[in-house]
């Protein structure tokens, strides 16, 4: 049934709404609002098949800002993790309908969340962003080698194996001004410089890996600082799964604030409590039950990006106007199962956004000159490079800090450089340029 501004399906009931005067916008969608000629509010209900296995309230709200051309985007309300939340219950309401899941299994899938819910929890997500100096220059104290000044991968650039030198951080400055002004950007921000210079490097050497396991190792070393399966024998393994499940499936029906308190509050002792158990194989310590944690989280990984697919395809076909071809490939591209991304979507990876975004913006402005797939597999590659440079640099500055204050000496970091004047009272100066010739880049 189709009435005025709302639709009504078999795929659920769209209402277009104009948006309320007081929302409050976040700082990228007051952004793109800037430059669109119209926003609209889009709610999703879910319809008479489905309202049974959702909350009564359950609604799903995209703003829809509508460019010069006439395109359509959609951007949603809520923040990623809500959003991530709200896409799988409506999926798995989807799935219980069309496949018939028992309430058992339902429950699995419940459960599979949560498990994917603590990976992303712990305390070794990426969290780097590389959009400033600061990220990419390594200082003194957190140098493992004399020669190494920054995070850049030492492939970085090179054609093929045969080039003598890896692109420093002054080919990367220029390159990334060169190629972002030649997409549009006449005065590119250091973001900018940088996401378009590594953007350079990457298309001019694709990552070009096809297997869906690799790909699928990939994304994780991109997305978390390890990629390891249990160190354990097969059936050790076994065992602590089934107790991670069990003590799991023991907490489901506490209430909402407990159960977080037990599974993911500041305070909780999950991993410990496993590790404490008698295991009838040999010990069990709380390195492997983290890992068996990690692989399960990783495994669940797949079906939320199944619940995350159902919904917004139930979504897009209860539009009132249907999405055009070039809506529907920035649509899709966001919000369902990417083949080159191991059949997860763009959403499930939105951490890697900023850096994959360049590419991205081409192949959606038309300008598909290059191989995608391979550039964004080596974007991935360059970040989980320069994520482990950074992180064995700050754990060595780390060390030198606790060095000096277990010796009562100030912290303080002089860089020596012979290029920088001495002042007449004997003392360098301050501060020293900002670029020099010798490393081939910027500096402190």
């Amino acid at each position: 049934m189709v009435s005025g501004n709302c639709a009504e399906s078999n795929f659920g009931t769209v209402r277009i709404e104009l948006p309320e005067s007081h929302s409050e916008l976040t700082p990228g969608l007051e952004r793109a609002c800037q430059v669109a000629t119209a926003r609209h509010v889009y709610r999703w209900g879910p319809s008479d098949t489905l309202r049974g296995e959702l909350p009564a309230d359950f609604e799903l709200r995209f703003n829809c800002l509508t460019d010069k051309d006439g395109l359509r985007r959609f951007y949603p309300t809520l923040g990623s993790e809500g959003l991530i939340s709200m896409l799988f219950a409506g999926g798995l309401a989807i799935s219980i309908k069309q496949n018939g899941l028992s309430g058992e299994q339902a429950r699995n899938s419940r459960m599979k969340f949560l498990l994917f819910q603590k990976m992303r929890k712990l305390n070794n997500r990426q969290q780097r962003k590389f959009q400033g100096i600061k990220d990419l220059y390594i200082k003194r104290p957190g140098r493992s080698d004399k020669g190494q000044r920054n995070v850049l991968p030492d492939s970085l650039g090179m054609i093929s194996d045969c080039d003598d030198f890896p692109w420093g951080m002054n080919k990367l400055r220029i390159e990334g001004e060169k190629l972002a002004r030649a997409y549009g950007y006449n005065r590119p921000s250091m973001h900018q410089t940088i996401e378009y210079g590594l953007f350079a490097a990457a298309r001019s050497r694709p990552l070009m890996i096809e297997e869906p396991e690799q790909v699928e190792g990939l994304l994780r070393i991109a997305l978390y600082n390890e990629q390891n399966t249990c160190d354990c024998d097969f059936q050790t393994r076994e065992w602590i799964e089934g107790e991670v499940v069990a003590a799991t499936d023991a907490h489901l029906n506490d209430s909402q604030d407990d159960f977080n308190e037990w599974f993911w509050g500041s305070k909780n002792s999950f991993l410990k409590q496993i590790a404490r158990k008698r295991c009838p194989y040999g010990n069990v310590t709380n390195p492997m039950v983290r890992k068996v944690l990690l692989d399960l989280g990783w495994q669940a990984y797949t079906y939320v990006a199944d619940c995350i697919h159902a919904q917004m395809c139930n979504f897009q076909n209860a539009l009132l106007n249907p999405l055009n071809k070039q809506e529907r490939q920035i649509y899709e591209m966001l919000y369902q199962k990417q083949s080159y991304l191991a059949n997860l979507p763009l959403l499930l990876l939105y951490e890697r956004i900023p850096f994959l975004k360049a590419p991205m913006l081409a192949v959606l402005n038309g300008q598909n000159d290059f191989e995608f797939a391979g550039t964004v597999h080596q974007l991935l590659y360059y970040y989980s490079q320069m994520s482990d440079s950074r992180r064995g640099a700050d754990r060595l500055i780390q060390d030198f800090h606790v060095s000096c204050r277990s010796q009562n000496r100030p912290i303080k970091i002089l860089e020596f450089d012979e290029s920088c004047p001495v002042e007449d009272n004997g003392k360098r100066r301050k501060y020293k340029p900002l670029y020099d010739e010798d490393n081939q880049g910027w500096d402190d």
